[in-house]
């Protein structure tokens, strides 16, 4: 299937309601089991479980936990969605990011997601890359 752009926005609705709602299940059903991310939080955040040096975090049990940390930490997180750019097997969306630790503007945040689709249409995310502003 390919990755058009009622596919796209289907996908970003789900992923930041799914985080907006702070429902960790529903935000890992937006990714593979062999999910690769990159994320400049990860060392500062995974120093404190003594995973540290590892500058990316593979497959959905351990993705789960890092986020899981961090919606105990940002008890307040919220996405506010502003740009949705599709290529051809990935997406990037930009928005706000409002947390506890964000001027109240919030900060700006970018993602760009790799994307399979699976049989059911819905796309998840294979490799994710996360920078902030």
């Amino acid at each position: 299937m390919t990755l058009t752009r009622a596919v796209a926005e289907d996908f970003a609705r789900r992923w930041y309601a799914a985080w907006n709602a702070h429902d960790l299940n529903a935000i890992l059903a937006c990714y593979e089991p062999t999910i690769r991310h990159s994320s400049p939080f990860i060392k500062k955040y995974n120093d404190a479980i003594g995973k540290g040096d590892e500058p990316f975090i593979t497959g959905l049990a351990d993705l789960g936990g890092y986020f899981g940390r961090a919606l105990e930490r940002n008890k307040t997180l919220r996405f506010e969605p502003k740009e949705l750019a599709v290529g051809l097997e990935s997406v990037i969306l930009t928005y706000r990011r409002h947390s506890h630790d964000t001027p109240p503007e919030g900060e700006l945040s970018m993602e760009i997601f790799f994307l399979k689709i699976g049989t059911d249409g819905k796309a998840r995310i294979e490799r994710s890359v996360s920078h902030y502003g």
